[in-house]
């Protein structure tokens, strides 16, 4: 029995081993299949690679021999000659496209310029844009002396004469009979109202007319000292009944001319204007005088002139030279409009013919000027 047991265990421990050597030959059987798949890929990768090879080479091969066996068809036709003259740069070309872009160029800016400046320059735009009469265009004067330029203390010709025009076309513009109450403003201060409105009676005197300025510009100002006459009583004094009427009104040095000037300087000018009161001075003066000029402020300055065109049997609107912009200009007629005033006309004042003839040659050459000075000698 314990032979037999020996023999037992002895073959367990020999089938044991054999079972070990199964498994191992069993791993190995399956690494081989892999290493057998890898080689099958690798083969089939040479054998590809071999076929691509062989293809490129045989086309090399016959693109060497087709190479050799092509002829060039480039002939010689002419040989090159040097030119006589470069080809690039063109001068006189050049020069004559750079002058005329260069007009191009400096006539569209001119005309940009003057597209955007909305400055009244001429008496047309004072037409087109303002779409009111015109009544004249008078030229700057520097005095000597640096005094007022009036037309009864030897102004030059030319500005006489344009004076006299403008007074013409005043006295046409209206076939009313007895007085007439012209109020004349500007848009905004420095145009020259004051010295329109003083040289327009003066010529309306000198015509022959009982003319009357008053003075309502009560904020600054200026009939006094254009005509050297004393300050008070003027029209602040009459309308606060400080003084009389006929104590406010000042004979001057131009036979038929009178001036009513401004007075005490009040607190409220625009309701002494607006006060009945000043209704009723226009209506008893209309019966002493043929025409009254009244100086009145700026439109966009203060509404003292709105308050007057409304009473004024017509308003001369009076624009500076390249000093207006047409859209300031308009929105100062539409307050006018608002209180129904009558417009006469608008003047254009400070106009200076030497620095700007291009845009009065129309209007106003040196040869009328040369003119009025020999008919003078």
């Amino acid at each position: 029995m314990q032979s037999v047991r020996s023999e037992y265990e002895a073959a367990v421990t020999h089938e044991r081993s054999l079972v070990v050597a199964l498994d191992q030959q069993k791993a190995a059987a399956l690494a081989m299949n892999r290493t057998a798949i890898d080689y099958g890929v690798l083969q089939r990768d040479v054998e590809s690679g071999t076929q691509l090879y062989n293809s490129l080479l045989q086309r090399t091969k016959e693109t060497g021999v087709t190479g050799e066996l092509r002829t060039s068809n480039i002939r010689v036709v002419d040989p090159a000659e040097k030119p006589r003259s470069p080809v690039s740069p063109k001068r006189a070309q050049n020069e004559l496209l750079a002058l005329f872009l260069g007009t191009l160029c400096a006539g569209g800016l001119v005309a940009f310029f003057e597209y955007m400046d909305s400055n009244i320059r001429s008496p047309d735009e004072i037409r087109d844009h303002l779409r009111l009469t015109h009544l004249g265009m008078l030229p700057i004067v520097q005095q000597k002396g640096g005094g007022y330029p009036l037309l009864s203390g030897g102004v030059p010709a030319n500005f006489s004469e344009a004076l006299r025009t403008f007074r013409t076309n005043v006295l046409f513009s209206s076939a009313e009979e007895g007085g007439r109450t012209l109020a004349v403003t500007s848009t905004a201060p420095r145009e020259g109202k004051s010295l329109v409105s003083s040289n327009l009676a003066i010529a309306l005197a000198q015509a022959g007319h009982r003319t009357l300025l008053i003075d309502a510009d009560l904020r600054k100002p200026k009939a006094h000292d254009i005509f050297g006459l004393s300050e008070e009583p003027g029209l602040s004094n009459v309308l606060v009944g400080d003084a009389p009427m006929s104590a406010a009104v000042q004979a001057t040095t131009v036979p038929e001319l009178s001036v009513l000037p401004a007075g005490r300087i009040p607190p409220n000018p625009t309701e002494l204007l607006g006060a009945p009161r000043f209704r009723e001075l226009l209506t008893t003066l209309r019966t002493h005088f043929d025409w009254i000029i009244v100086d009145t402020p700026p439109v966009m300055a203060v509404a003292d002139a709105t308050l007057v065109a409304h009473l004024a049997t017509g308003v001369v609107f009076v624009v500076g030279a390249e000093m207006t912009s047409r859209h300031a200009a308009k929105r100062a007629l539409d307050q006018l409009q608002q209180v129904h005033a009558k417009f006469v006309g608008g003047v254009l004042n400070k106009v200076d013919l030497h620095r700007n003839p291009y845009y009065y040659s129309q209007y106003y050459r040196r040869e009328y000027a040369q003119y009025y000075n020999r008919a003078a000698v």
